[in-house]
């Protein structure tokens, strides 16, 4: 009996975690990486600021993290108000017509969230 159980139960998570790879990961949001940048046109060079941009980011975000005197509330307060700056500093390298594409692919995100 406990080998049938056992049996089942490994059956179902082995279907359970290849389901999880065939899903693509949705996005919340523009994820500003390479390949999506590419796919709306972005030159290498727009590529290269964004990704500068993401990085300098990140490393304010782990000061902010790191940082012991402030509060948790604090700290995420503070990487949203990171998070949003950085954003409006990605969206400025961008052409209007690739703001266009990041607004659309925002807006079908925000749709499909709140289908669900």
């Amino acid at each position: 009996m406990k080998k049938l159980f056992l049996s089942i139960a490994c059956t179902l998570l082995l279907h359970v975690g290849l389901q999880a790879q065939e899903t693509p990961h949705k996005y919340s949001s523009f994820p500003f990486n390479t390949q999506s940048l590419k796919e709306i046109g972005c030159s290498a060079e727009q590529i290269k600021k964004i990704a500068e941009i993401r990085k300098t980011v990140m490393d304010e975000r782990k000061k902010v993290n790191d940082d012991a005197a402030m509060t948790d509330r604090d700290k995420k307060l503070e990487q949203r108000k990171l998070i949003d700056k950085s954003k409006l500093q990605m969206m400025e390298v961008l052409t209007d017509e690739q703001k266009q594409k990041v607004e659309e692919f925002n807006k079908k995100a925000k749709e499909e969230k709140s289908s669900r």
